[in-house]
């Protein structure tokens, strides 16, 4: 299929189709290897409604994102920490922005370490939740405000919007000279991705709209003054009901299982597709 690659700009890409889906593909680029899913939904916004965070399983959802509050704020602890640390030795808490902040627990972790943060949600129930814990939430980028921010992240969010160039780009402006962006997302060169080809965990229409490699993203990057400076895998714990949760039908009985002690169980992620890279914003 000789189509256009948004993302690295080569013409050439190939069909994907997941073993889980008949209604999407994912055209896969044969110069960068970014995926894009094909058709393009139409209505992003009512996707993400309280359903995705209670009983989404079936849209690679939550069984219950907010009973996994513990588990949040800890992963968000972690990813603060990497942020800092990205900004280099003796950096201080400054100016965040944060794309996908959900229900608003990274962005109360951010505010207690010290940083000004302002989070951008596309969904509405979920935009509503953060508000009420007291953080600051917009619905787009285009809503932040342009004074320059010290980091810009994307905590496995860039990959469920329908524009990540864009994205990329509103970020660039956003961040001062020497500011960050962080993103951690899947890499669709990893050994598992290779190793489980079709039936990859990843490939989950109508949720994950691309799929990212490195030089993918340094082609995405690089034209609005981002320099890649890393892509490296990264660990975290996932909670045992959200992993259980996406192998049941939603609504299902068996469900009412995770509401118990076991569903709060977090277990180490064991595999290589997780990442996190960064981008610092040129001078």
């Amino acid at each position: 299929m000789a189509t256009l690659c948004p993302l690295c700009l080569h013409v050439g890409r190939d069909e994907l189709r997941p073993a889980s889906s008949r209604d999407y593909q994912y055209l896969v680029c044969r110069t960068c290897g970014a995926g894009q899913i094909d058709p393009m939904p139409d209505d992003l916004r009512s996707l993400y409604d309280q359903g995705y965070f209670v009983d989404g399983g079936s849209r690679a959802g939550y069984a219950n994102y907010e009973a996994d509050e513990e588990l949040h704020r800890r992963t968000a602890t972690e990813r603060i920490a990497r942020l800092t640390a990205a900004l280099g030795p003796g950096a201080r808490p400054g100016s965040l922005v944060e794309i996908g902040s959900a229900t608003g627990f990274g962005l109360l972790e951010a505010q207690r370490a010290g940083w000004q943060a302002v989070g951008v949600e596309i969904s509405e129930w979920a935009g509503n939740r953060a508000r009420e814990r007291g953080a600051n939430v917009v619905h787009t980028l285009e809503e932040v405000p342009d004074a320059p921010h010290d980091a810009v992240a994307f905590f496995q969010s860039l990959e469920h919007l329908p524009d990540p160039v864009a994205a990329l780009k509103r970020s660039a402006e956003l961040l001062r000279p020497g500011g960050v962006l962080v993103c951690e997302t899947w890499d669709a060169r990893s050994r598992t991705a290779r190793l489980t080809g079709s039936r990859w965990q990843q490939l989950s229409p109508p949720s994950v709209l691309w799929l990212f490699t490195e030089q993918a993203i340094r082609a995405a990057v690089e034209p609005w003054g981002l320099e890649l400076t890393s892509w490296r895998r990264t660990g975290k714990s996932v909670s045992l009901a959200t992993v259980v949760g996406q192998s049941l039908p939603d609504g299902s009985r068996a469900k009412s299982l995770l509401d118990g002690r076991l569903g709060r169980v977090a277990i180490p992620y064991p595999l290589d597709d997780l990442v996190t890279f960064t981008a610092v914003r040129r001078s």
